[in-house]
C-alpha cells in the first residue's frame, strides 16, 4: 500500500504560531487529509496547544472514518512518546466508531496498566465492539484479565469483571 502524501503548505500551516492558521489547517484536513497527517496531529496534541487548537484536533480525530488509520492510531497508543495524550487517543477510538476488534488485547492492556481515566476510555472502546476476536485469541487475554483482577483496585475490578462477562 502506497503511503499518501502530505501537502507541505498544509503541514507548515499546522505548525504555524498563529492558532487561527492552525485551526484552519486542521479543518481543511476533514476534506483533503489522509492518515499521513495523524502523527503530525499527535505531535501537535503532545505539545499541549491552545485549547481551541486542541478542541479542533480532537473534533477531527473523533470523526475519522478511514479504516486505514487504525494501525496508525494503535501504534501511537503503544508509543511511550504519546503517553501524555493516551487518554485522548483512546477516546477518539470509541468516538470514531471504527472497528478495533483486532486490537482487543491492546485496549485490555490499557484497562489493566493505565491510570483510571485511560482505563475508562479503553473499557468504553471494548464495550462498544460489535464482535470479539476468535476464542483461541481470547483465551490468553481472559487469563491476563483474571490475573489482573487479583491485584486491581475497586474501580479497575469493575472493568475487568465486566470484560470477563462480555467475553464469556
Amino acid at each position: 500500500m502506497k503511503q499518501p502524501k502530505i501537502n507541505e503548505a498544509t503541514r507548515n500551516k499546522l505548525f504555524s504560531s498563529n492558532s487561527e492558521t492552525v485551526i484552519s489547517a486542521v479543518r481543511s484536513l476533514k476534506e483533503c487529509g489522509n492518515r499521513s497527517y495523524l502523527p503530525i496531529l499527535f505531535e501537535l496534541l503532545s505539545a499541549n496547544p491552545e485549547s481551541e487548537v486542541k478542541a479542533e484536533i480532537l473534533k477531527l480525530l473523533g470523526t475519522i472514518k478511514d479504516k486505514d488509520t487504525i494501525p496508525v492510531v494503535i501504534d501511537a497508543l503503544q508509543n511511550k512518546k504519546y503517553h501524555s495524550i493516551r487518554k485522548e487517543l483512546t477516546t477518539m477510538c470509541w468516538q470514531n466508531g471504527l472497528d478495533y476488534s483486532m486490537y482487543f488485547e491492546v485496549f485490555t492492556n490499557l484497562v489493566i496498566d493505565e491510570e483510571w481515566a485511560v482505563a475508562f476510555e479503553a473499557f468504553t472502546v471494548l464495550e462498544n465492539l460489535e464482535h470479539f476476536p476468535p476464542d483461541e485469541q481470547m483465551k490468553p487475554i481472559k487469563l491476563k484479565i483474571a490475573r489482573a483482577l487479583k491485584t486491581a483496585n475497586k474501580q479497575k475490578q469493575y472493568f475487568l469483571e465486566e470484560l470477563l462477562k462480555m467475553t464469556s
